[in-house]
């Protein structure tokens, strides 16, 4: 039986496109291009397991994992550029076909993970404690040691949290620890419950992700994501030290 390919309205070729940054995922150039002031579409919407697969194809995927048993999901469509997309088809390899699946389960992922952390609310007050990393007390106390150990951080994160960000979690705990701690104390005292009511959120948001089966790269990551974008962290650093600080107070990995 010979599938037909679909038609794509608007909203799923918008979505489809947003996926990739209207980039090309293969070569990274651009998805559009610009002549005479205006814009011209230069992408194709590609099949991923192919939409009527020869029978070379067939054994060359046969043990190859897919997105979803309809050929002519949106879950199997990418945009490619017409050059990338002519070389991926011609002839389609179980590499390429891998490396292209990979990309498309990431977006994916990235898109779930987006909706479902927004389904978790995080109490406004949380800006106050990235603020305070920012304030000029934090940088002219920059020499104070930090009594604790990081010691609990250390017997947490497991094999599947890389070297680097093994290091960057321990890092944060030393050198921020202490103040995010300060933070959530002035917090409690002019706000009482509400230090309380953030830490039961965090390991709620912890919660929903250890059910994933995430690893705990995945975990650190989404959880820098969600406090960042709720708090509006100006940056990516403050929002990793108050993650960590999680970590280290036991909210986040057992």
């Amino acid at each position: 039986m010979t599938n037909n390919r679909r038609a794509y309205n608007d909203a799923e070729t918008a979505a489809l496109l947003s996926q990739v940054s209207s980039r090309c995922p293969l070569c990274d150039g651009m998805l559009f291009y610009r002549k005479k002031q205006r814009q011209y579409k230069g992408y194709e919407l590609a099949h991923i397991y192919p939409l009527n697969p020869r029978p070379e194809e067939v054994i060359e995927l046969a043990n190859a994992p897919r997105l979803c048993a309809d050929v002519n999901d949106s879950d199997n469509i990418i945009p490619l550029c017409v050059d990338c997309h002519g070389k991926f088809d011609k002839p389609r390899t179980a590499d390429e076909y891998l490396d292209l699946y990979q990309v498309k389960f990431d977006a994916l992922q990235q898109e779930r993970q987006r909706s479902l952390a927004s389904q978790y609310p995080l109490e406004q007050q949380i800006t106050a404690v990235i603020a305070h990393l920012h304030s000029v007390a934090v940088e002219q106390d920059e020499s104070a040691e930090l009594v604790l150990t990081p010691k609990a951080v250390n017997e947490k994160l497991d094999e599947t949290m890389p070297p680097p960000t093994k290091r960057k979690v321990r890092n944060a705990v030393e050198d921020y620890f202490r103040h995010v701690q300060t933070a959530f104390l002035e917090l409690e005292r002019s706000d009482p419950g509400c230090s309380e009511q953030i830490f039961i959120q965090v390991k709620s948001f912890y919660v929903m992700q250890k059910r994933q089966r995430l690893p705990q790269a995945q975990v650190f990551a989404n959880l820098v994501a969600w406090i960042r974008a709720r708090a509006k962290a100006q940056t990516l650093e403050s929002a990793e030290a108050v993650a960590s600080f999680f970590i280290q107070n036991c909210e986040v990995f057992e």
